[in-house]
This record gives C-alpha cells, structure tokens and sequence, in this order.
C-alpha cells in the first residue's frame, strides 16, 4: 500500500556539497529567500531515520537568535520551506509531517542521502566479511566527496554531525586499506588514499599513498609525494615531517638508486630544474645528508663552513609562535634569505620560524654581513617591526644533534656572533 502513495525518488547530497535533484532533474531553491527554510530541509535530511523533535529544531534554528517566539517562527520556516519546495518542480505533497512534538519528511517521496547510504554501506560491512566487506567499505569511502555541508560549517549541529561522519570515514578507510594491504591490491590503497588525501592531506594519509607506490616500484612518484607533503607541512602548519615520513624517504632514496638507467636518464634526473636567482633549497633530510658530507669533505679539505640559523622574532626578539604572525612574514622571510645568499649556499626550513643556512668556503667576517643582508632585505620587504636573529658557527663546531649552534652571542642590532 505504501509503494501505491510513494510519488518518486529524491536524492540529496551532504558530503563536499548540498544538492537535491528529484527524478533525475536539479531541485533548484529561490536563492533570494533566506537560509531558514534550507537548514530546516538539511536538518530533516540529517535526522530522515527517526525525525527531530521540534524543541530541537527550534534550538538549532534560532537558538543564537533569541527569538522569542520559536514555535511560531518554525511554523513559519515549515510554511515557507513547503513553498519553495513546490515552487522548485517538486511534486505536491505536504513534505514534512509534524506529529507528536516530531517533525520528519514524508513517506510518499522517497529520500536518498548520502549520509545514510555511507552509514548503511558500514553496518552491513561489519555483519559480512571476505570480498563482500571489502566491496561495502568501498562503496562507503566512495560516498564521502568531503565535509558534511561546508557551506553551513559555523553551525554548532552540522559542525557536530561533520565530526561523526569524518570519524566513520577514517575508520572506514584504516579498515579497508588493512584488507588490501593483505592481499596486496596497492592499485586501490593508491586511488582510495589519493583521494582522501586530496580532502585532508593528512600525512597519514599521504604514507599510505607512499608505501602503495613503492609496493608499485613507482619510486619517483612516491619521492613526489613525500616533497610536495613536506612542503605543505613547512609552509601551512610549520612542522618538520615524522620520523615515520622520514624513514620513507631514505627508502625511496635507496630503492631509486637500484633502479636501471642509462646515464643520459640518470644526469636529467639529477639536473637543476630551474636556475633561478639565489640559494638552493631543499628539504630538511636532504640538507642533513648535505651536512654529513660536508664535514667529511672538510677534515679531507679544510674548506671553511658556516652555518648560520635564521629566526623571525617580535620586536623584543622573542621568537614568534602564533602561526597567523608566521604566515603573514613567512613570505618576505625565506625571500630574504633565498636572496642574500649565494647560488652555491644551501638553506632549508628547520621549524615554523627558523631558516637553516649552510655557508661554504666563506669567512666568519662574510657571515656577518650576509647576516645583516638578510635583515636589511627582510626589512624592505615590509617585515614591519619584527626582526631576524642569526646564529653562526663554524660547522665543526655545531651539536651532532643539531640542538643549536655553539658560542653565540648578542650584540646591539640583535645578531648572534660565534
């Protein structure tokens, strides 16, 4: 009897995005109207299973409002919601049924969301096993396009409703990557973890996509990944990569180099990609092996070297933590050192607010003055009233433990002198 009254299908998508589309065809709201009446429709969407208590809805409609008559209001968001929703090409019906001090959508029309197609995906993943398991957690991460409703993330509910389902879909995945890890199928650990990646580029994320490409032999992907991961990791959020990320780069590092290749190949792979003006950068494992080779080269030379440590202060120069103040002087910061220095200098991000620099075949006086380029630079560049504090030491001097360099001092303009 019930399929006798059900009118069609709509489906409703939450994850990355809100749409609706019904029979096929865009469900397209009045934009002109005010967001009322669409949180109203969401939140019926949210709660499809078992309806929302009206007190609920009114809190989470108008409790930061302070409307004092919220019944009313909600009676008049319930009205205006029933129009748009006609007004928009869907078929008549009453939409939501409010009894008992519930409100829900109605039976006759049938609604398909996202939300609860993932949640369901994952209840009868956990009663099965074998390759239909693997199949449903499939389906469930396929689902997940992104947040839960960015566009109303100020939301106290759909912040809360966002939690859950991020939680469920990490879960989800570390489930599902476990079984193909088993049986090896990398091909589906690479895809299913780039895309979540491309929604979090969480670096837990970002090692399944590396050990899935070594697995593979793609070598020279995988080193891709771990330095656009590390990039991301300096320059957004100032964190040096895990232990984990840097075990996986001497993994890559040694399984490239048994890979066959012509010299041509091999000196294409090893040439400059571009010759801009200024330094080299490169990560911090890399200038770490620099440094080790570089004080071999010296007990063998005698070459003189210095490294210099490079850090944004406050005008009392107390290094800055606040990683808005970093962000906004990160910029002018690495161009002033990029900058003072020379092409054969290296110089890599230590921490969120610190450069490490490496000054080859220079002496102790020169090191003093490409500090204080780096200041004057820094300051033309409009780094306002913050300064950079430099240490400099010979680099036989420097802690293997690179906890700091040795003998620095302060004198008046704020730079540090070995």
């Amino acid at each position: 009897m019930e399929r006798e009254k059900s009118i069609g299908i709509m489906r409703v998508r939450m994850l990355g995005g809100f749409s609706i589309t019904y029979e096929g065809a865009a469900v397209v709201f009045d934009r002109r109207s005010p967001a009322k009446f669409i949180q109203l429709f969401q939140l019926l969407m949210l709660h499809l299973r078992e309806g929302i208590d009206k007190a609920e809805l009114i809190d989470a409609l108008y409790g930061k409002d302070g409307v004092e008559n919220g019944n009313s209001s909600l009676n008049n968001t319930i009205f205006r919601l029933r129009r748009q929703l006609k007004k928009a090409g869907m078929p008549e019906d009453a939409y939501i049924i409010v009894k008992k001090g519930k409100c829900r959508w109605s039976e006759n029309i049938k609604a398909v969301v996202d939300i609860h197609q993932m949640e369901a995906a994952i209840e009868e993943a956990c009663m099965e096993s074998g390759e239909k398991k693997e199949e449903l957690l499939k389906e469930a991460c396929s689902l997940y396009k992104g947040e839960f409703l960015p566009s109303s993330a100020a939301e106290a509910w759909s912040v809360i409703a966002g939690v859950k389902y991020r939680d469920l879909y990490f879960d989800c995945m570390r489930e599902l990557f476990s079984i193909l890890k088993n049986r090896g199928a990398y091909e589906d650990i690479l895809y299913i973890s780039s895309h979540a990646a491309s929604i979090y580029p969480y670096e837990e994320w970002q090692l399944w996509r590396i050990d899935s490409l070594l697995a593979l032999n793609r070598h020279k992907e995988a080193l891709k990944v771990y330095e656009e991961t590390a990039s991301l990791y300096f320059n957004e959020f100032g964190l040096n990569p895990s232990g984990k990320m840097l075990e996986r780069f001497h993994a890559m590092s040694s399984q490239i180099q048994g890979v066959p290749s012509d010299m041509s190949e091999i000196r294409r792979d090893l040439r400059e990609k571009t010759k801009g003006k200024g330094a080299y950068f490169c990560s911090l494992p890399s200038f770490i092996d620099t440094y080790r080779i570089m004080t071999r080269m010296m007990e063998r030379t005698g070459m003189s070297v210095f490294l210099m440590l490079c850090t944004l202060t406050d005008s009392f120069g107390v290094p800055i933590e606040k990683e808005e103040k970093i962000s906004k002087a990160a910029e002018k910061f690495q161009t002033a050192v990029k900058l003072s220095l020379r092409r054969g200098d290296l110089y890599t991000r230590y921490s969120s607010c610190q450069f490490l620099v490496m000054l080859p075949g220079i002496t102790q006086e020169n090191c003093f003055r490409v500090a204080e380029r780096i200041s004057r630079l820094f300051k033309e560049a409009g780094g306002g009233s913050n300064r950079i504090r430099c240490y400099i030491s010979s680099l036989i001097d420097v802690t293997e433990d690179f906890g700091g360099l040795k003998h620095g001092i302060t004198f008046p303009d704020g730079w540090m002198r070995s």
